[in-house]
């Protein structure tokens, strides 16, 4: 008689079930990664959105941006102010947080000068994974308002 045995099927689909288990983890952990790196690029395009948004003089105002552990706030005018309908919040992905902010003068904002886009706010913030805190990017401010990450 010729066919598969119970076991034969068993043990097939336990290889099945094992591949399966492999390439669903393999996959999680690449999301994760790459969750760091897209809340990375925007950060970035927010400091830079602010920036260009001074340097521009769009509707008369300097802008900045507000960082806080789950989001930052891109917002209009000389000081940041929670709940104002102006300000535009961006949540970080729920795998990301920022973990430390190192800024000249302490605080948690980067305001941007007209006519320069320079910022007296220079320094770091440094974002992270939540399930692994040894994995992070820092976001580099610079003085003349210009910011990278490593």
């Amino acid at each position: 008689m010729k066919g598969f045995t119970l076991i034969e099927m068993l043990l097939s689909l336990g290889i099945v079930i094992l591949i399966s288990f492999l390439g669903v983890t393999s996959l999680s952990n690449f999301n994760k990664d790459k969750a760091l790196l897209a809340e990375t690029e925007n950060v970035l395009a927010l400091l830079s959105k602010a920036r260009a948004y001074t340097l521009s003089a769009k509707e008369g105002a300097s802008y900045g941006v507000h960082f806080e552990e789950r989001k930052t706030v891109l917002f209009t005018g000389p000081t940041y102010t929670a709940g104002v309908a102006t300000n535009k919040e961006q949540g970080l992905n729920g795998e990301v947080k920022i973990s430390a902010l190192s800024l000249v003068g302490g605080g948690s904002e980067v305001l941007f000068t007209k006519l320069t886009g320079g910022t007296a706010q220079s320094g770091t913030v440094t974002l992270a994974s939540v399930r692994n805190a040894s994995q992070t990017k820092v976001v580099t401010i610079t003085a003349t308002g210009i910011a990278y990450s490593n």
